[in-house]
């Protein structure tokens, strides 16, 4: 086991005191993680990929789509070819609707891409933005850009969210 694995079991034996923390990791370190109690997770795999082979959490949300940053400025050839298949604004819905139905006794959701640096990242920090869940701030510098716009837009549009805290540029 290594020991970012360690530090994410760790974790999940010492939930905040109040509120949720989240926690964005690879697609092989969610699949080496024991089923938690008080623990849910957001599973993204890459279209062209099988689900992950992670535990049947009882709120588990199971999601595919490309890791696209369309908001950047030096799109690749590759990543043009994927953008039909980016984060939509469905995908958002049901991330947010997964997000408010969980109940009181989760108290870590998991989010997982499969390098854990971007899909996942850029949805932990759009729900911290958003909840003011407790973040691994240091890990999130690699968040996809245009996963966070959509989570963002969709939250404000659906639901009247406001960002309760805003991205700090550096």
């Amino acid at each position: 086991m290594n020991q970012r694995v360690k530090d994410i079991i760790a974790r999940l034996y010492r939930p905040p005191r109040q509120g949720r923390q989240l926690i964005a990791l690879s697609r092989a370190d969610a699949e080496r993680l024991p089923l938690v109690a008080g623990a849910a997770m957001i599973s993204i795999s890459a279209p062209e990929k099988a689900p992950a082979q992670v535990r049947e959490y009882k709120n588990l949300l199971r999601l595919s789509f490309a890791d696209v940053d369309f908001l950047s400025e030096s799109l690749s050839v590759k990543s043009a070819v994927k953008i039909a298949a980016a984060m939509t604004k469905e995908d958002a819905r049901q991330i947010l609707a997964f997000v408010e139905a969980l109940p009181p006794s989760v108290h870590t959701l998991l989010v997982h891409c499969e390098g854990g640096f971007s899909r996942s990242c850029g949805v932990v920090t759009a729900l911290h933005q958003l909840y003011g869940y407790d973040v691994e701030e240091a890990r999130l510098v690699q968040a996809n850009q245009s996963v966070v716009k959509v989570l963002l837009e969709v939250a404000q549009a659906t639901q009247g969210k406001k960002i309760l805290r805003p991205r700090e540029d550096k």
